[in-house]
């Protein structure tokens, strides 16, 4: 829940405690509350914002203070006030709406409504006020709150326990809802959140959001508005404005001395990247006086149904407007969850272009908490910009009420054990668990039949015919930050009556005041069934259906005994590394089941040793000593300072990739000797309304290969039949499993991924209803002249329903040395939203 609340929401708070307090609500003339209206001293920024139902508490010093009450479409209101010591008064805002003030709008000879006018004066001085600011500081409150209208009664299976969450038996109540108090400060090219308070609802040790922009810049061209990295939306003030928008002088009315106008918004064509709603522009100066901006379906958004943006600024000076509060709301309907929210969040204190303290904004933290921020007393609360709704005071009763039900050892074994029931259906197509006391040892088992990730405990194959594969991962938490982790898989072939066993043993550390950083050490061993391809490019459960259904046996396997060292290092600043030494005995594998229900003539199993460049691959029993070592680099990250440890927030700089495997001749009578290393670039550039470029780049080669098995040759991560699911920036859609195989000096691999997010098939009917967006790339492989693959396909990404949406479906073309020349379709699993086990029977960290 507190995932879904954080798409919508974007920023924080503060306001400290004074002699006088001004409170009251405010509502319009017929008494309807103004939800979140701005109170604020004239000519300062000090002020606050009312709550969801209109009621607001200003605290003041001592003496006479001229009290201004604002509201988008409203016209703003003054209340004097004095105050000469501890005192409360009460004041009632009502403000009549801004029609009944409204000037008649004069349309021009030429037929142009008069909002174009002050739209492009507007875009002119866009640019100005976007980079008057050279340096912020503000001080800033946030309150979020999600709500449930309705909720179902059970969700994939498991029973939904409303009353647990907060919610009453017909499924309305606060689901979330949180407060913090912060600084923010900015020079331009960086920028520092530090958070002094957060009150979680439920929660004592809750930390609320880390990170948020100190305020949505409807100046930028193209504006991030739910920060999940997409398209982003086009301003009704870029410079490109008036080819996506349409605009409707609604009127002017004067404010503290200034005309404003106020104009509708409407985007010129459905499924843009535009807004909808109302802007006011303040006259002679063009800036943004106030707003009311809604994204809805029809404008491009994919994670929710529905966003408004609601702003106030105040001028700070002449010719100088600062932001004084954002309220935004957002409502998501899927699969019978219906949830509305709301951010709100208001400015004090705010310093443009006074110098920011270089120690403030030194290092490489963007966030830092207080060391006592979620420890504060219910007493610093007291003074809230935001006054709390009467559903939300009692929210934070109810549900500190359960947090310490909770707590109760009692309670949690309770629910310990009702995890621990038996589900038939989950265990079919999913991963079933099973936790121990105090949730200290947890034992989980891979799916049966139908699992995600494609490795289920039954499967079949020709060399083993039926078999039996479980999975099993016991995990045992020593300390904290420490874990010893065992990994075991038995496998049992009815075929060949082969029965094969494997396991490991690993300790896990994590730095306790670093997350990110890990440490992992281990041994491997025993007997097991492997690909050849040690990137498992064929999933089991794929395999199965082919060669059950369509006499296709694409897994080729052999057997290896195996005893293996394993050691990597995180250290939490994009810099990792992995060392792996194993000796290993290799014994070929022969077909010995040949059971399909495919009709008619498909001819025959073939052999279950791959075909190399056109010929079969001669494979005869061997002994192996290999090491391999590998170094991952990832400039650029930053931090996020939480009171007991800290966390990294990633980098929007390349990986960088390198890894070398060498095989030891004579070393325990090992017959290999090779020497490979590889090189690779990855990343994904963001290109806001052009979409994203995603690409991995490598070269590598063997620098000997005096004896190189069939498993240690360079394979092409390959694929067959119409589904796919390798990871698409690791693989070709339509190249053979082993037939470029091989032993190059050098090589070089590409592959490269254009996603439109939303452009182009918004301008397609159907396409930009379902809101599936176009693709386009390719992958190539290069060795040299005799020994290349080559593959560009066009595709369409982003297939589902509401939030579930991980197909795509591409048409490829190939081209490669030996005179192939494939075309099809591919559909596919995008795995950026579901994982695919790759790596090893056990499925570990390494």
């Amino acid at each position: 829940m507190r995932d879904i609340f954080a798409i919508a929401l974007t920023l924080l708070f503060s306001v400290g405690a004074h002699a006088g307090i001004l409170k009251g609500r405010v509502t319009d003339t017929s008494g309807a509350s103004l939800p979140y209206a701005t109170v604020y001293i004239q000519g300062t920024t000090i002020g606050v914002n009312a709550n969801a139902n209109g009621d607001y508490e200003l605290s003041t010093g001592t003496g006479t203070f001229k009290v201004v009450c604002q509201y988008v479409g409203y016209k703003a209101a003054t209340y004097s006030v004095t105050f000469s010591g501890a005192e409360t008064n009460i004041h009632n805002f009502k403000l009549r709406d801004e029609a009944t003030e409204m000037k008649e709008v004069i349309v021009s000879a030429s037929g142009e409504d008069p909002a174009y006018a002050v739209i492009r004066k507007a875009i002119a001085r866009r640019k100005f006020h976007l980079d008057q600011l050279q340096s912020f500081s503000t001080g800033i409150y946030f309150k979020g709150v999600m709500r449930s209208r309705k909720l179902p009664g059970k969700f994939m299976g498991k029973e939904i326990n409303a009353a647990g969450m907060g919610v009453d038996s017909s499924g309305k109540g606060v689901l979330y809802l949180v407060e913090q108090d912060a600084d923010y400060y900015s020079n331009g090219e960086k920028e520092k959140t530090i958070i002094h308070s957060v009150h979680e609802s439920g929660n004592k040790s809750g930390l609320g959001f880390s990170q948020f922009p100190s305020v949505i810049s409807f100046y930028k061209n193209n504006i991030d508005v739910i920060g999940d990295g997409s398209r982003g939306y086009i301003s009704p003030v870029s410079e490109n404005a008036l080819s996506y928008y349409r605009y409707k002088m609604l009127g002017t009315f004067m404010d503290h001395g200034r005309m404003i106008n106020k104009i509708q918004v409407v985007q010129k064509r459905l499924y843009e990247p535009c807004f909808n709603g109302v802007i006011y522009i303040a006259d002679d100066e063009w800036a943004i006086h106030s707003l009311d901006l809604s994204l809805v379906k029809q404008s491009g958004m994919d994670m929710i149904d529905t966003l408004r943006v609601e702003q106030v600024y105040l001028p700070l000076k002449e010719d100088l407007w600062v932001i004084k509060s954002q309220v935004m709301y957002f409502a998501v309907n899927f699969m019978m969850f219906d949830i509305t929210g709301q951010g709100v969040a208001v400015y004090n204190r705010q310093k443009i272009n006074e110098e920011v303290n270089d120690s403030v904004l030194s290092g490489k933290f963007v966030s830092i908490y207080d060391k006592t921020a979620n420890k504060v007393d219910t007493s610093h609360w007291q003074n809230r910009p935001v006054p709390l709704a009467e559903d939300e005071a009692k929210d934070f009763v109810v549900k500190d009420s359960i947090a310490q039900k909770r707590a109760d050892p009692v309670y949690r074994d309770s629910i310990r054990r009702k995890g621990n029931k038996f589900r038939p259906l989950g265990t079919l197509i999913g991963e079933t668990s099973f936790s121990g006391k105090e949730y200290k040892t947890t034992v989980s088992f891979n799916s049966l039949l139908m699992g995600l990730d494609g490795n289920n405990i039954i499967n079949y194959n020709t060399v083993e015919g039926l078999n039996i594969a479980p999975k099993i991962n016991i995990k045992r938490k020593l300390d904290t930050g420490k874990t010893l982790v065992v990994d075991l898989a038995p496998r049992y072939g009815f075929s060949n009556e082969r029965f094969n066993s494997i396991g490991r043993v690993y300790y896990l550390t994590r730095d306790r005041k670093w997350l990110n950083r890990t440490w992992l050490f281990g041994i491997e061993g025993g007997r097991y069934v492997f690909q050849f391809n040690p990137d498992n490019p064929v999933i089991p459960m794929l395999n199965t259906y082919r060669s059950l259904f369509a006499r296709e046996n694409d897994l080729k396997i052999y057997e290896r005994s195996e005893l293996s060292v394993i050691a990597r290092r995180n250290y939490g600043n994009g810099f990792s590394w992995k060392i792996r030494t194993s000796f290993q005995d290799r014994i070929p594998l022969e077909n010995s089941d040949s059971l399909s229900f495919a009709r008619g003539d498909r001819g025959g199993y073939t052999s279950n040793l791959p075909t190399v460049g056109g010929t079969a691959q001669p494979w005869q029993p061997h002994k192996a000593m290999i090491v391999t070592a590998g170094f991952s680099f990832k400039p650029g990250f930053t931090y996020t300072q939480y009171p007991d440890y800290k966390v990294a927030n990633g980098s929007s700089w390349p990986r960088f990739n390198i890894e070398f495997q060498k095989g030891f001749a004579g070393v325990f009578n090992s017959a290999t000797d090779f020497d490979k290393w590889n090189f690779s670039i990855t990343d994904d550039v963001r290109l806001k309304l052009l979409g994203s470029i995603s690409y991995n780049v490598s070269v590598g080669g063997f620098l000997n290969s005096t004896y190189v098995s069939l498993a240690d040759m360079k394979h092409l991560n390959g694929m067959r039949g119409v589904g796919y699911a390798a990871p698409y920036l690791n693989s070709f859609q339509f190249a053979p499993y082993y037939l470029f195989s091989n032993v190059a000096p050098i090589y070089g691999e590409a592959h490269l991924e254009y996603h439109l997010n939303g452009l182009l098939s918004n301008k397609i009917p159907l396409l930009r209803q379902a809101r599936y967006y176009l693709l386009v790339g390719g992958n190539a492989f290069y060795s040299d002249a005799d020994h290349f693959y080559t593959e560009a396909f066009i595709g369409i990404d982003n297939i589902g329903w509401k939030l579930v949406r991980f197909l795509r479906v591409d048409f490829v073309q190939s081209w490669d040395s030996y005179l192939g020349r494939n075309s099809g379709i591919r559909l596919g699993i995008n795995m950026r939203g579901v994982a695919v086990s790759r790596n090893n029977p056990l499925d570990s960290e390494w």
